[in-house]
């Protein structure tokens, strides 16, 4: 009998060919036991192996917990149950959250709490981020998790505190930017290669300077009043939050419309797109089944950038990433005469009291004189007709 697990299967765990029969094998790694299948129910075999390892799962925490022994998954595990829901985040940062999570589970997972002390996070932080930015926030995540453990009394004492934070220095090669800054032609090559929808993300990144998150929640119900309004959240916690209104012009007007006629779907969302498959674990947690997540959005213009030769000859780390554009836009935008406040105030506003009204009492609270009114007044055409842009600090 041959029983091989090819490449590139997709299988899910405990899920193999049987390459005698033609068909498929689940076994069970702890009772040792075969079921069959044949070529016909592959969907079949695929849910019990599913089912399995879900099984396999609960055993081994249930096993590690009755021997004192918990497993940093299960810590994981009880943190994203427990506490997740709890934290004072948006949407888009909780799922960056449950990402960073879901690799923790996979890499370190399996993992006792005991074994996994300050030198072995260390030793994992080192190799999962270069640079001291992103260290520093894979190491908060830890310092949450095992906060929740010592609390929970599943560790004796917060590990991940204990490893030193990265100096974000710029005096440090590894901190410096090396991501290529994106120009109109590299612009243009890429929008060349996207999908529709995404040419419009790009499009009204471009115009409004608004970052992947707001292109992503911008809504046809946010266009009102002679204004697009826009709430943008300046980082992960709610401490510091933009209230916008843009002055509407035809290229918005344009770019709402091509939003429209993207596709027969009617979608509360400017940026949006039908997916191939609508499973309901993909649709859990979406304001709507179109919604693109901004995760997603990043992926779409990488995949883009990827088929453009230009930016295949480079490092990764070197590529430009949906970021760009935003800076791209502040420095076409001052070529074309626009003041460094006024590009300032399109890229974020700030006040404290509008921030607290909208967190104690939403979005409806707020009125008009809420929304600092700016301008956007450059047309696609204009912006990319300008060029030859290098070295305009943001």
């Amino acid at each position: 009998m041959n029983v091989g697990r090819p490449k590139n299967n997709n299988y899910p765990p405990f899920m193999f060919s049987d390459g005698g029969r033609g068909g498929f094998m689940v076994r069970n790694p702890i009772t040792g036991k075969r079921k069959r299948f044949s070529a016909a129910q592959e969907a079949l075999a695929r849910q019990t192996a599913q089912r399995l390892a879900e099984w396999v799962q609960t055993i081994r925490q249930k096993n590690a917990l009755d021997a004192g022994r918990p497993l940093v998954e299960q810590l994981v595990d009880r943190w994203e149950k427990e506490r997740l829901a709890f934290m004072p985040w948006d949407e888009s940062t909780r799922q960056t959250a449950r990402w960073r999570l879901a690799r923790i589970r996979r890499e370190i997972g399996q993992q006792t709490l005991v074994d996994a002390d300050c030198l072995s996070l260390g030793a994992w932080l080192t190799k999962t981020a270069l640079r001291a930015q992103p260290f520093n926030k894979w190491r908060d995540v830890l310092i949450l998790l095992w906060r929740f453990g010592v609390a929970q009394k599943l560790c004796a004492s917060n590990e991940a505190e204990k490893v030193e934070p990265r100096s974000t220095s710029r005096k440090i090669e590894s901190n410096r930017k090396v991501r290529q800054q994106l120009d109109v032609e590299g612009f243009k090559l890429i929008w060349a290669k996207a999908p529709a929808w995404l040419q419009v993300a790009m499009d009204a990144s471009l115009v409004t300077l608004q970052a992947r998150n707001e292109v992503c929640h911008m809504r046809h119900t946010d266009f009102r009043s002679g204004h697009l309004y826009v709430i943008r959240d300046k980082v992960a916690a709610n401490s510091d939050m933009a209230f916008i209104r843009i002055g509407l012009t035809p290229e918005l007007e344009e770019i709402r419309a091509r939003a429209r006629q993207l596709d027969d779907v009617v979608s509360p969302f400017l940026i949006h797109r039908t997916p191939a498959r609508r499973q309901r674990r993909w649709m859990e947690g979406k304001p709507h089944w179109t919604y693109v997540e901004p995760s997603y959005l990043s992926k779409a213009f990488a995949d883009a950038r990827d088929q453009v030769e230009r930016f295949t000859a480079l490092p990764e780390r070197e590529r430009p990433t949906f970021h760009e554009i935003r800076g791209l836009g502040s420095r076409l935008y001052r070529k074309l005469g626009m003041t460094k406040d006024a590009i300032r105030a399109l890229m974020t506003h700030s006040h404290e009291r509008t921030t607290e009204i909208y967190l104690e009492l939403g979005p409806q609270a707020l009125t008009d004189d809420h929304f600092q009114v700016v301008s956007a007044p450059f047309s696609r055409q204009e912006l990319l007709g300008v060029g030859g842009v290098t070295g305009v600090t943001r």
